[in-house]
């Protein structure tokens, strides 16, 4: 009953500029480090890659929004809200509140398009992350996550501009609009539940195709939990929700933990990029390597005149499973893989279970004869009859000798 009655309690306490200004400089400092990751992110994907993703460009785009946002908050913590006492106050405090509280729905808004736009961005990740168990069912299953991202937007904005009539007293401060219209509790319950059950479709989403998928458990579960990162945004929005109703709806306390939500957000959205770049996987430039042939997956190494393959006689071909360097999904490997993943220098990624050390040695004695043929074809003209040097064989059958004698 207490967490009820709060919904109809008298506003709260004023604050003066120089008690929230501690809030607002640490608005300022979650906004900048959320800043700052983005940046981290995108420019770190574009000098491995030298090309920018669709995620990346709707990641760099939900800067703009995010420094409206703080702007407007900055107005609002400045000049306050309707959400106040009004005794004692003067006719300037009153036309300052009066914008304070006009700012402060189009900041609700920007708050709600920042997040939004990251989620949207973290739902195309998850498609490249995906790569090896996408299905073309999966593709559908993402479009009805696309649509439900976006009408759960609408329904944040709606609460934020459509709770209160008249629309005007949104920003009344004299006489007292009301609770309905000065505490935004219907946007901070919607945009709460919401933020919630986005961030749960995020988690759940990639779940049943690697479930599905013929991967060993570990990886399975290995995948799972970093996928499970939301979850700790999921209980920051509830304790955040407790904290403003038993603050009595007070705008300070919200633009503080809403700024906390979105360095919380923009981390989480980001973390497993910003851990491929620490430890140089991901996407990547692909760089080829004269001489090899790559198809698909698979490159198989000759040696001229041989009818086998790496050093071979017959038909003892060694094949070489390659796998793509610099897909994202490279980033859901886990340790023990990379124990048995060995990086070639042509940026290409050779399973190690699949190559013998005899291969190894064969292939490095195909490629050590090649460097021999190459040097002797340089360094001996052309014979007559189109016979090289190299391939004319001398013995010594007679030995003659000359004495002094006979001359």
């Amino acid at each position: 009953m207490d967490l009820l009655r709060r919904f109809v309690d008298e506003p709260p306490d004023f604050q003066s500029f120089r008690e929230v200004k501690p809030t607002l400089l640490t608005c300022w400092w979650a906004t900048l480090y959320a800043i700052a990751i983005i940046f981290i992110r995108v420019v770190g994907r574009y000098v491995r890659a030298e090309k920018v993703f669709a995620e990346d460009a709707i990641m760099m785009l939900a800067i703009i929004p995010l420094l409206i946002r703080m702007a407007f908050t900055h107005v609002v913590l400045l000049y306050g809200t309707n959400n106040t006492t009004t005794d004692n106050l003067s006719a300037l405090a009153i036309h300052n509140r009066q914008i304070g509280s006009q700012l402060v729905l189009a900041s609700r808004v920007m708050y709600a398009a920042y997040l939004w736009a990251i989620k949207f961005s973290v739902s195309m990740f998850l498609r490249t992350l995906t790569e090896s168990v996408w299905q073309r069912s999966h593709q559908r299953y993402l479009r009805y996550l696309h649509i439900f991202l976006a009408v759960t937007f609408v329904a944040t904005i709606v609460a934020d501009l459509g709770a209160c009539q008249p629309f005007s007293h949104y920003w009344q401060v004299v006489p007292d609009p009301g609770p309905q219209c000065r505490q935004g509790s219907a946007y901070l319950l919607t945009m709460g539940m919401l933020n919630i059950s986005t961030n749960l479709s995020l988690i759940l989403f990639p779940i049943p195709m690697i479930l599905k998928s013929r991967l060993p458990i570990k990886r399975q579960a290995s995948i799972v939990s970093r996928l499970a990162l939301p979850i700790l945004s999921v209980g920051f929005t509830a304790y955040a929700i407790a904290i403003i109703i038993d603050r009595q709806f007070a705008q300070p306390i919200r633009s503080l933990l809403a700024s906390f939500d979105i360095l919380l957000a923009t981390f989480i959205s980001n973390a497993t990029v910003l851990v491929s770049l620490l430890q140089d996987k991901g996407y990547k430039k692909t760089k080829y390597k004269h001489g090899t042939e790559r198809e698909g997956f698979n490159t198989t190494f000759k040696s001229p005149g041989v009818k086998g393959g790496l050093g071979g006689i017959g038909e003892a071909v060694g094949r070489v499973r390659h796998e793509r360097w610099g897909s994202d999904e490279d980033l859901m490997r886990s340790e023990s893989d990379d124990a048995s993943v060995r990086k070639k220098g042509d940026g290409t990624m050779v399973s190690v279970e699949s190559i013998g050390m005899q291969d190894l040695k064969g292939e490095e004695r195909v490629r050590g004869e090649r460097s021999r043929e190459r040097t002797k074809d340089r360094a001996m003209p052309e014979m007559p009859g189109k016979a090289k040097l190299k391939e004319i064989r001398v013995a010594t059958t007679w030995d003659i000798r000359v004495e002094d004698s006979e001359v």
